[in-house]
């Protein structure tokens, strides 16, 4: 596995201290890959919950991809779970995502009356606003269905790294047996 291959690249390395910290990690990971699933679900879901700090040109969220990437992702990261099995995921969102704009805005006040003039800032070279921040489409729901959805430990386990990965409640995840 990955794990087998770090330690294989590092036996090179002349430090024992490294060696010895590196087969540590890699036994504890073979023993608790639960642990190591959710940390790497974990890791995924952040870089696309995390705004940068700066404005970039135009980045793009696609729904369709997204979901679909997400959904795949979830598939993948299921069915290494111990006693899952080959399963299947189907995702209900709440909307479409949010982009937020830069703009300028501008306020005049001519006595009594106060006027505000708001001015989207565009990107010179394309025409297109600039992107302040992106934020993914919430998720509403999560159905399941996977080989070994008649286990309760195996509905356990997949509700709690599904409520933890994705920041939703347990009753809003299903997990039921795949027919044969």
């Amino acid at each position: 596995m990955l794990f087998d291959r770090l330690l294989a690249s590092d036996r090179s390395s002349s430090s024992d201290r490294n060696q010895t910290v590196l087969r540590r990690i890699a036994v504890f990971f073979r023993h608790n890959k639960q642990w190591l699933i959710l940390i790497l679900a974990s890791l995924l879901l952040l870089l696309f919950l995390i705004p940068s700090d700066q404005p970039e040109e135009a980045p793009s969220l696609d729904f369709t991809s997204y979901s679909s990437v997400l959904r795949h992702d979830l598939e993948a990261l299921l069915s290494d779970l111990n006693g899952v099995g080959r399963c299947s995921v189907f995702i209900t969102f709440a909307d479409g995502g949010e982009t937020v704009y830069a703009y300028d805005e501008d306020r005049k006040t001519d006595g009594d009356d106060l006027s505000e003039n708001k001015e989207y800032v565009l990107i010179s070279s394309r025409s297109q606003g600039l992107v302040l921040k992106v934020y993914p489409p919430s998720v509403l729901g999560v159905a399941v269905i996977c080989q070994g959805g008649d286990s309760t430990r195996v509905k356990n386990d997949v509700t709690e790294i599904l409520s933890r990965t994705l920041g939703i409640s347990a009753d809003r995840i299903s997990v039921k047996k795949m027919t044969s």
